[in-house]
């Protein structure tokens, strides 16, 4: 991939793209980490983590379905390697999207500590924010862009846990559960707001399938999903470019 875009639209420098990155960062992407890692806070708290090990969590996993598959495991008491294996399985989906991403990046992070970090602060939220500075500006000012998006929503997701940690005697369970879901409503809001038609249908097809397919199968469903969704929208539009 080229560094520099071509097109008419202005290609910020580094300075002014870590700016827009701080402006981004601090909106709606870390009010929605905020919000929904109170829930984990005190989904953490009410399955027996310490306020450091809820913290840790969100800083070391960084998805919440592996933090939810972590803290369910804990309660009920199960082994390390089997704690592990799950955690690792449930967010094995970012495994192509940290591809994508380091590769995109790899000619302006050459060093494979700043690859790591690259792919560390990657969410769900963070990597579509991430890839569409690539489309817009030259890769530099992309990079740029990225890292106080990514570094101000996992502080906030931290910050966020440990407010939940804290807050979980006084916060109902509906409210917990809402608040944990509240980052999937985000990106799929996100996505929809891509004006290719494919990402669209994707993201729709996901709508209907995501709840059927989590009831007859819970532990693949997610998983079940992407395939059959991203499946039929290449199928009804990709196949035609």
């Amino acid at each position: 991939m080229s560094e520099q875009k071509s097109g008419t639209e202005h290609d910020p420098n580094r300075g002014e793209a870590f700016r827009e990155g701080v402006r981004h960062g601090l909106a709606v992407p870390s009010i929605v980490v905020f919000a929904t890692m109170l829930g984990y806070g005190s989904l953490a708290h009410a399955n027996g983590f310490s306020a450091f090990e809820a913290v840790l969590s969100t800083a070391l996993v960084w998805a919440m379905p592996g933090q939810v598959a972590m803290a369910d495991l804990k309660a009920s008491g199960a082994d390390l390697f089997v704690t592990l294996l799950a955690v690792s399985m449930a967010s094995i989906r970012f495994f192509p999207m940290a591809t994508i991403m380091v590769g995109t990046f790899r000619s302006v992070a050459p060093h494979p500590l700043k690859r790591i970090l690259l792919a560390q602060l990657m969410s769900a939220s963070t990597w579509p924010m991430g890839m569409a500075a690539a489309q817009r500006m030259s890769l530099p000012s992309a990079l740029a862009y990225y890292w106080p998006v990514g570094g101000l929503c996992i502080i906030m997701g931290c910050i966020g846990t440990l407010a939940g940690y804290w807050l979980s005697a006084d916060m109902p369970a509906t409210v917990r559960l809402t608040l944990v879901f509240l980052n999937v409503v985000f990106l799929s809001l996100l996505f929809a707001l891509n004006r290719d038609r494919l990402v669209i249908l994707a993201v729709c097809a996901g709508a209907v399938l995501g709840p059927p397919l989590h009831s007859l199968e819970p532990n693949y469903g997610v998983i079940l999903t992407g395939l059959i969704g991203g499946t039929i929208a290449y199928l009804i539009l990709g196949r035609r470019r």
